[in-house]
């Protein structure tokens, strides 16, 4: 930092970078390496060209943008979206807008490659609304983890569902095929939630999807629930499956955090955002609403429809 004419130039990265890449990001988040070894190795749509880089005089890598190729549906179609991530750079170079140029280099590459929309996950929204990102939220329930409706209502739903006889077991790599089916079937029509193809579910997936467990129903997968501790992380099926399949979660602190969009009889307890991500939308976003076509042409018509319409929906193995 001694030659105060040095320009900071932005750079893409290269392969013979990625190994300083990956533990510059690990260095400045305090996660180690290998989690963004992983998200770059196991993402199809990895892009060297998409990773933005400033190195110091000296060489040294100093900051970074990455965005992420990725579809999302809103209103039922398909959406081209930029995610942003690993936004980092070393605390001896902070507050000189490094990452403020780099994200005007992600910005002009994502319009220059007609991304409609980009989405991000941080707790600096004012660093961000600069660059026209604003807030949209991913609204919550907690519930009990009991039903308690004067008998065993677990049972009741089982017979519900006859003359079929069903299961909940946990699932593997094995039921990806089965899984993508359903996800296919119940996801489009939740707003931005990602599109997955056959290779993101086998490479991308199969690293990052945590406690899967299927609802069998005469040994067809019909559901699944993913979840961590007691907050469901991705839930896939026809609603009224929905109890059944948060029954296999035991929480000590006797309450369930769902997305609002869950059906269940289970005892309400509170309300709460489950997340904010910050959206920017560089094309008009063309939906259906009440039958008729309509545009939504910036960022801040698509977040009010987002935040007007149960908010977004972004299962944690999809995170980036």
């Amino acid at each position: 930092m001694d030659n105060p004419n040095y320009t900071y130039p932005i750079e893409t990265l290269s392969p013979a970078d990625f190994d300083e890449w990956v533990e510059h990001c690990g260095s400045v988040f305090g996660i180690g390496a290998e989690y963004f070894r992983r998200h770059f190795v196991n993402d199809p749509r990895k892009d060297y060209n998409s990773v933005f880089i400033i190195k110091n005089e000296e060489g040294k890598m100093i900051s970074t943008v990455r965005v992420f190729h990725r579809q999302v549906y809103i209103g039922g179609k398909i959406y081209k979206m930029g995610g942003i991530g690993e936004v980092s750079t070393n605390a001896t170079y902070r507050r000189m807008g490094l990452s403020y140029k780099l994200l005007e280099a992600a910005t002009e590459y994502m319009i220059k490659n007609d991304f409609a929309l980009s989405m991000l996950g941080t707790g600096y929204f004012s660093h961000y609304a600069k660059h026209g990102f604003m807030k949209a939220f991913s609204y919550g329930k907690d519930v009990s983890d009991k039903l308690e409706v004067g008998r065993d209502a677990i049972a009741e739903l089982r017979s519900a569902r006859a003359p079929f006889s069903s299961d909940i077991r946990p699932l593997s790599a094995e039921n990806f095929h089965d899984m993508a089916m359903l996800y296919n079937k119940y996801c489009v029509n939740l707003n931005c939630c990602i599109v997955r193809t056959k290779e993101y579910w086998q490479s991308w997936c199969a690293g990052e999807i945590k406690n899967p467990h299927g609802l069998f129903r005469d040994g067809k997968l019909v559901g699944y629930i993913c979840f961590n501790g007691n907050s469901v992380t991705e839930i896939v099926a026809d609603e009224r499956d929905h109890d059944l399949l948060l029954s296999v979660i035991k929480s000590d602190g006797g309450k369930i955090q769902i997305p609002a969009f869950v059906k269940t009889e289970r005892k309400f307890m509170d309300t709460d955002f489950m997340s904010i991500k910050m959206i920017c939308v560089y094309t008009p976003i063309d939906i259906e609403i009440d039958g008729k076509s309509t545009v939504l042409p910036d960022t801040a018509s698509v977040v009010e429809y987002l935040n007007d319409n149960g908010g977004f929906v972004f299962w944690d193995q999809d995170g980036f």
